[in-house]
This record gives C-alpha cells, structure tokens and sequence, in this order.
C-alpha cells in the first residue's frame, strides 16, 4: 500500500484544486475502462449451452404443442436441470399452461429411464426441476413438452401471434432453432431479439416457418410474432376482440425495423465520428495551449554545458528551477517530477560530503557517515541530518532514517485486540514523518529566498486554463466516452465494436500521456522566460552527463569540478555512470572522502540504504490501516409487446 497524506479538500489552493479535479477525471476514467474487463463472480454451475430447438404447432382450435429441447454441456458437477415457462405480460385473455409436462432426458447419448422431476408453480408460470445428477463434461440433452391454449390473439381480421418463449437463459445459446406451424402457415412471422443487431434468419419451409440464429447471448428475450387470415382459426372462440389489427401489426413491425436501423447508424457511425472528433478536438487544443506555454525563446535541444550552471544545494535546485519540494517526492507522492526521494538525499548527503561536513569511511561490513560539524549549515541541511541520522552523529549507512525503521513483523500474526496498537504505531510513523517532510521543505523554501533566487514559475493564464479546460473535455470525453458507448453497444446490443474499443485505448493511452507531460503546469505553473532559460542551461548539463561514456579527451578535460559534477550527476540520476567513468580514467578528486566514495564503488550501497525509506513507508502506511478479518459467511426496445417467458438454467 502507499504512503499517502491527503490534504483536506477545502485546504486546496485553486491551483491545487485544479489538479486534483484533474487527476479525478484521469483516475476515474481508467478505473472505468479496467471495470468494464473484470468479470462478474458467478457462484451457480458452470455449463454451456450447445444448442436450443424450440418447436410450436399451433392447432386450428387455439391450443398448441410447444417441444422445446435444450443440450447442456457442464463444466462441474451438476445435481440437475431447470427449464421454465411463463405468462406474463401481455397475453391473450384466457392463456394457460397445462402445469403437467412431459419430460425426456438423455445424458451421453443415453437416454435416462424414469427421470425425477417435479413442477414448480411460481407467480408467472411453472418451472420443471428436474433431477439428474452428473459430473462436468457430461452432455445432457433435456426436451420439455408443454400444453398450451388461448395462444394467440383472436381480432376481427387475423390472429396474432405475439409472444416471448424464451426471456432468461443462465448462459449464451450456440445454436438457437424454432419452428412454427400449424394447419394453415402463418401469412407472415417475424422473429426478434430485442435491441440486439443479430439478426436470426426466418425463412418459411413448406407449411412452417423456421427462425435460426447462432451465439444467442444469455439473459435475452426472443420474441415471436406472426399473424393468420381469421379464417385459419375459426374452431377457436371469439376472445371479445372486435377490431382490425393487421394495420397495426405491420405499423409495429415498420416501427421496430426503423428503430433496429437508427440504432446500428447511431452506434455503428454516428458515436464513434462524435468520439474520433472529441478525441481531435483534444489534441487541437493540447497543441494549442503547449503553444500558449512555451517560452518564446528557442533554444538548441542537444547543446551540452560542462560545468553546472549554479553552485546551488540540490534541494535548492529541485524547488527553484523544477518546482519539485521534498513533500512531491517523498514515498508514496503521486508526482511526475524529474527527481526522486532517495536520489535527492543521497545527493544532498554527498554535497555535505564534499562540503566538509560529513564524512564517510570504511567500516568493517559497510560505509559510515559521521557528522563532522554542523556550523554554516542552512535550516533545510540541519533538518535533513536529523532525518537521516535521528539524534545520533556517526551510523553505518543500512542505519539511515532509523527513527523510521519498520519491517512487516510489527503486524503479521497480531490479534484482532492488538489491531489499534498496530494502527496507532503506524500512524505514529507517519505524522512523524510528515512532520519532519514539511519542516524540510519550508526551510528549503526559505533558502531560496534567501539566496535572492526569483521565481521561474508563473501560473497559467485565464486563456490558458480555457484551453486547457477544452483540451480535458476532448480527452476525457473521447475516452470514456468511447469505454461507456463499447460496453453499451456489447452489453444491449450484443455488438463488439472494435473501432470503439481501439478508440478507447488509443484516447486512454493519449489521456495519460499528456496528464503526464502537463500535470505540473497545475500544480506548480509554468516557466517564465528567465526560467525557461535557467532551465536549458541545467537540461543542457543533464545532456553532457547523459552522454559522459562518449565524451572525447578534450572534453573530458574541459571539466575541472569533478566533485560537483559527482553530486549533481547522483542528483539526475548518472552516478553509476560518472562513478565508472572516474574510476575507468582514474580521476581523483582532493576530498579524500569522495575519492574513497569512488574508489570502492559506494554509490550502489548509499542509493540502496537511502531507498529503504520507501520500505519503511510501505509498511508504516500498511500497519496504520491494520484490520483483522472477522469472516462472513421484460419487455424492450425491439419487440412488439408480447407476453410469456421462459427461462433455461441448472443447479
């Protein structure tokens, strides 16, 4: 866990506040993104469904044989099988199922003799449960028979059928097939799956009409809807109807195809133009304000200095010309800076060094830093010693910040009474800790003002925040946008748009990237021109250090302060670098301490020893939450309306 100190939100600066709305809108976008792949836990028995055939024969009476025959294929054990069938919604007046079905089964191609299965009457009609035990990867073919009367509607012109035989399968159907007939066939059948673009192919087959469809998604309707001349039920008793319906049946069907259209154009085109407009409207805007924000000075991007700029303490350094304090780099800050916790201390303890008032010597297992004297140390230095060092002046470096030392001990294996201690041992650690941050970083900030060094930061104009506020809508909107309308077009309409999802990853990925580069701008400002060139001077020193393995002798020569030049280059981050190259050219340096420092190699043991902090701060953070487990045990867009339902499951 992290090692973070949150500020109280009414504390925030409005520059604070605009970058704390900022990294919400990035933050919540990939968190929507990631949520959107984490699959739902499922808890019944694993199974797929190999194929479903429904079969209807409508009688010139208005009753009806419905067959439906349903192969499972189970991936764990299994104690049997559910099938259901309802009536509800809107259904003829009358509309009855027979609660006695007749059921057949068959597992591994053997069919089962004397089945056990017995009819649950539920508030909307009836489900079988049928008990028959077996183990995963068995194959169980399940055929249900149901009686039905009042099926269809019984207008003054024609009799509609409008009814869903099928609204909630535990699992995706491979093979989808229903057939419907009847002594005279149906004029005309349409069959629907709600809002789903999948179209099943309905074709009619000498005097019945078979609908088929493959990768049915669970959980969703499929909807019948047919109509006869009256005439083909004329056995059947009038119902009361006494209107025309056939104007209306077909005004339905027109209804649903424009509403299936509007929604593949709107889905397929329309959204994904809108976000790939957002997405450039963004990056129209990101060009736009970089442009506003850069100083108006050019200058050469591989230009290299060879000596540092300014003599300056690294603390100094890091806050003036970076705008980077302690506090942004500590363990567990969530920053971008050029610098980070363990080198900044380590470059700090180093330029004591150099300065004469610390030491270190070679001790018997590891190095030793020894505080030599004390006098003409800045607040900040002093500070910092008493972090590194406690009260003590002279420790082994493995030694360093042991006020704060703590391993995960203080809490695996605590009892749930002892759970507070640990907390409050935790929270100790960190107020500590904050504490002795924040005191460094006002008495770096007091230096600076002291040393006279102007401030090479401004904050953003108004003009700049507008752009930059069009800049965030573009992006953000791009991006879950994008997340929110792929998951729409997959989870309603059973559409994988991979544009969409390109779409999503490309504005996420572009998102980050640019929160990345431009996050500072809201936190700290951005360089004015006298900072812009400070700052080249310094990125072209950062250059040659970069590129110290391939100087040539000339340049080599050209440096004079090598014991600078090792401080501010274990500041960026090329000790290792500068250290190999000294001790490869045999360069000495007069301070005897730093000589040994490059000599033996120490710059790996004191980066390790001044990371450790992070450690410590993972497991103080870690033990300040302590807790000890206690344990713990329709109808839709799509259709024409029509009632019924049935559902396909097993258990």
């Amino acid at each position: 866990m992290n090692f973070i100190f949150i500020t109280q939100f009414h504390n925030k600066t409005p520059q604070k506040l605009d970058s704390f709305c900022l990294t919400f809108g990035v933050q919540f976008t990939l968190v929507f993104a990631c949520l959107l792949f984490i699959p739902s836990l499922v808890f019944a028995v694993d199974f797929d469904i190999l194929s479903y055939q429904g079969d209807l024969n409508i009688h010139a009476d208005n009753t009806a044989i419905f067959k439906e025959t349903i192969t499972y294929r189970f991936g764990d054990d299994y104690n049997g099988q559910l099938v259901g069938l309802g009536k509800a919604g809107k259904m003829p007046e009358g509309f009855d199922i027979d609660p006695d079905p007749t059921v057949q089964v068959s597992k591994n191609g053997q069919i089962i003799q004397n089945v056990s299965f017995y009819t649950m009457e539920e508030e909307d009609g009836y489900k079988v449960k049928i008990y028959n035990a077996g183990y995963a990867g068995d194959t169980v073919r399940v055929t249900v028979t149901w009686q039905l009367s009042n099926l269809l509607f019984l207008y003054k012109d024609i009799a509609e059928l409008n009814w869903q035989p099928l609204t909630d399968s535990s699992g995706d159907i491979k093979e989808f097939e229903f057939k419907v007939s009847s002594e005279n066939p149906a004029e005309k059948l349409y069959f629907h799956t709600g809002k789903l673009f999948k179209e099943a192919s309905v074709k009619k087959v000498n005097d019945f009409y078979q609908a088929k469809m493959k990768d049915l998604p669970r959980n969703r309707q499929v909807e019948l809807h047919a109509y006869w001349p009256r005439s083909a039920f004329a056995e059947a008793p009038d119902q009361g109807l006494v209107s025309d319906n056939l104007i209306w049946f077909k005004r339905v069907e027109l209804e649903i195809a424009s509403e299936k259209a509007s929604n593949k154009i709107v889905m397929m085109w329309l959204i994904p133009i809108v976000l790939t407009v957002l997405l450039f409207v963004g990056l129209i805007f990101y060009k736009r304000f970089k442009k506003e924000i850069s100083p108006k000075k050019k200058f050469a991007k591989n230009h290299r200095l060879y000596e540092p700029p300014m003599d300056w303490p690294p603390m100094v350094l890091a806050e003036s010309v970076y705008s980077l304090s302690l506090g942004e780099m500590k363990p567990g800050a969530k920053g971008f800076g050029r610098f980070t916790f363990e080198r900044v201390i380590q470059a700090t303890l180093l330029d004591l060094v150099d300065r004469g008032h610390l030491a270190i010597k070679k001790g018997e297992k590891e190095p030793i830093l020894k505080i030599i004297n004390e006098s003409g140390l800045a607040n900040f230095e002093k500070e910092c010693l008493k972090l590194c060092f406690s009260d003590k002046k002279e420790l082994a470096i493995s030694d360093l910040f042991s006020d704060y030392q703590v391993s995960p001990s203080i809490y695996r294996g605590v009892s749930k009474k002892d759970a507070k201690q640990v907390q409050e041992i935790g929270k100790q650690l960190k107020r500590s800790f904050d504490r002795r941050i924040s005191n460094i970083e006002k008495r770096v900030k007091d230096k600076v003002h002291a040393l006279r060094i102007p401030n090479y930061y401004r904050p953003l104009s108004t003009g700049e925040k507008k752009l930059s506020l069009a800049m965030w809508i573009g992006l953000i909107g791009s991006a879950v946008g994008s997340w929110l309308f792929f998951y729409c077009s997959w989870n309603t309409y059973g559409f994988v748009s991979f544009y969409l999802l390109f779409l999503g990853l490309l504005a996420s990925i572009t998102l980050v990237l640019i929160y990345v580069v431009t996050y500072g701008y809201y936190d700290n400002g951005v360089l004015t021109d006298e900072g812009a060139e400070v700052y080249y001077h310094w990125k072209s020193f950062e250059n040659m250090l970069r590129n110290i393995a391939r100087l040539d002798k000339a340049e080599l020569e050209s440096i004079v302060l090598w014991n600078r030049l090792l401080v501010y280059a274990t500041l960026f981050g090329y000790a290792k670098k500068v250290s190999q190259l000294m001790k490869v050219r045999q360069i000495h340096l007069e301070n005897p301490d730093l000589d040994s420092y490059i000599a033996y190699g120490w710059y790996a043991q004191l980066h390790t020893y001044t990371g450790q902090m992070k450690y410590y701060a993972a497991v103080a953070n870690t033990a300040s939450n302590y807790s000890v487990s206690s344990g713990s045990g329709s109808s839709g867009g799509g259709f024409s309306g029509g009632g019924g339902g049935g559902s396909i499951g097993a258990f």
